[in-house]
């Protein structure tokens, strides 16, 4: 726990809270899947090894929504951390760096050293850096350290996208370093005492100047190119969910589960003709019509993932993201044969899964 009676840490929660209010005007037009992404992400900073199961049952009843474990693999793949072990070395990360953050906040030189050190650097011991790093390591801090959140910022927190959250952490540290004068501040306060001391500067004050305000441009420039890179992917990703909502109402029960039916009539219609059956010539328009709506699906990238009526032996584990029919499992090693009803479908591109397969016990 830090110490907030501590005045130096107040006045640094209150710069903290000010960088928020800034960054909150940039992340205020609400994004429900960036609020999504970020309450799973608090949800996960209070057990590293949790998974995307759990992670959906702890989502649905904190915040009484509707979520699945596909939607939470999904939302992991997008910001590719679907990999368990690297998600937890995200997340380890992400600890340190909220640890040395408390050191920094009392005062602690070398505290704050480490916390700019491991701010720094990439997650992964790979040597991967993840765009969405500092965004965690931000909602990390304030799931475990709540005592500095004086001016109830964590709902604003959960705001932000990647890039917003990137330059709130790097404000964070900012205002640190500033309350305390550690090194990165020393040379702009001094800057500013002789502005203020002196109506006029000489050239070398004019040269130093010149040069901070350049890195500030650079830094505005940098962080206003990157909030559009996220904005086009954003709208890449909305784009995406918009063609997987579409193919999902296509194969739901309310339209007949017309993908599933057209796999059906395929097969069909190819034991027909094998068997040298002549089909009435009233339907040939009926089936062209059939072939070009498979074409049309395969065009879209849009694949099955298993195939329909097959029959396969399987255990608990086998079916877990599948709608499975049938007697409960009595044990994870029990092995039970299953037919194929639906095959369930897959955007490949984004290997985003528009329904699940449907599977029912062989009695």
């Amino acid at each position: 726990m830090i110490n907030m009676n501590n005045q130096k840490a107040k006045e640094a929660a209150l710069g903290i809270h000010e960088a928020m209010l800034r960054k909150a005007k940039g992340g205020s037009r609400v994004n429900e899947e960036i609020i999504m992404e970020n309450r799973i992400f608090a949800i996960i900073c209070d057990d590293l090894d949790l998974g995307p199961s759990k992670c959906a049952v702890k989502m649905n009843e904190k915040y009484a929504c509707d979520m699945t474990g596909d939607e939470v693999i999904r939302i992991f793949r997008n910001q590719r951390m679907a990999n368990p072990a690297e998600r937890k070395e995200l997340f380890q990360w992400a600890e340190e760096v909220a640890v040395s953050f408390k050191g920094a906040m009392e005062g602690k030189k070398d505290s704050f050293d480490q916390f700019e050190k491991l701010r720094k650097k990439p997650a992964l011991k790979s040597g991967k850096k993840r765009r969405v790093q500092e965004r965690v390591a931000a909602i990390m801090i304030y799931e475990k350290y709540p005592e500095i959140d004086l001016f109830d910022d964590t709902e604003s927190l959960h705001l932000l996208g990647n890039t917003l959250a990137k330059y709130f952490f790097y404000d964070m540290s900012d205002v640190i370093s500033e309350v305390y004068g550690f090194p990165q501040f020393r040379d702009q306060k001094a800057r500013q005492t002789e502005e203020k001391a002196e109506k006029g500067m000489d050239p070398e004050q004019a040269a130093r100047r010149i040069e901070y305000l350049e890195n500030i441009l650079e830094r505005t420039n940098t962080l206003l190119q990157e909030l559009q890179d996220e904005f086009d992917e954003q709208l890449e990703e909305s784009k995406v969910k918009e063609l997987a909502d579409f193919f999902t109402r296509l194969n739901s029960e309310r339209y007949g589960c017309i993908l599933d039916e057209l796999l059906v009539l395929r097969k069909g219609v190819d034991e027909l003709r094998k068997s040298s059956y002549e089909l009435p010539i009233e339907i040939n328009g009926l089936l062209i019509m059939v072939k070009k709506l498979i074409q049309f699906v395969r065009d879209s990238h849009i694949d099955p993932i298993m195939r329909i009526d097959s029959v396969k032996e399987v255990t608990a584990s086998d079916v877990e993201f599948c709608n499975y029919e049938g007697a409960p499992f009595r044990s994870p090693d029990e092995k039970k044969m299953v037919r194929v009803i639906s095959p369930g479908w897959v955007y490949k591109d984004k290997e985003l899964q528009i329904s699940r397969p449907r599977v029912k016990e062989e009695i």
